[in-house]
């Protein structure tokens, strides 16, 4: 895990994922999000079995446009983990965001469904995610 300050006081957990062989995306861990979400600009590269959008509330509570499509092979550091289902929605305000203050280009967001199903714990001090 590498952590990111994108300002004073806000602290984002970064991970690299590979997501069907496509290696070196980062991945923001976000378990306050409900579900793992891809960015629509990356999912063509590694999203399956898309299906058409629905609305839903995004973050600051706004209705984004949304579809849902499958990861069938997804890996940490190395772990193969069970296919990945996602909402695949636009995250150009997320990258935007990032740029200012990394170099890193954001894929998507890790949620709490990805975390809850692996049974996952969080070691904060050592930068460490327990699968």
């Amino acid at each position: 895990m590498e952590v990111v300050f994108l300002e004073e006081g806000s602290i984002h957990l970064l991970v690299r994922a590979v997501a069907d062989g496509v290696e070196n995306y980062w991945w923001v861990v976000d378990t306050g999000a409900s579900k793992s979400v891809v960015d629509r600009a990356f999912a063509s590269r590694f999203v399956h079995d898309e299906s058409s959008g629905a609305m839903a509330t995004g973050l600051g509570k706004e209705m984004v446009e949304t579809s849902t499509g499958m990861i069938r092979h997804f890996q940490l550091e190395g772990f193969s983990f069970d296919p990945l289902q996602v909402a695949i929605v636009d995250l150009h305000h997320i990258n935007d965001e990032y740029s200012k203050y990394s170099d890193k280009r954001i894929a998507g967001l890790l949620g709490s469904d990805f975390f809850f199903r692996e049974k996952a714990a969080i070691d904060y001090e050592d930068l460490t995610i327990s699968l």
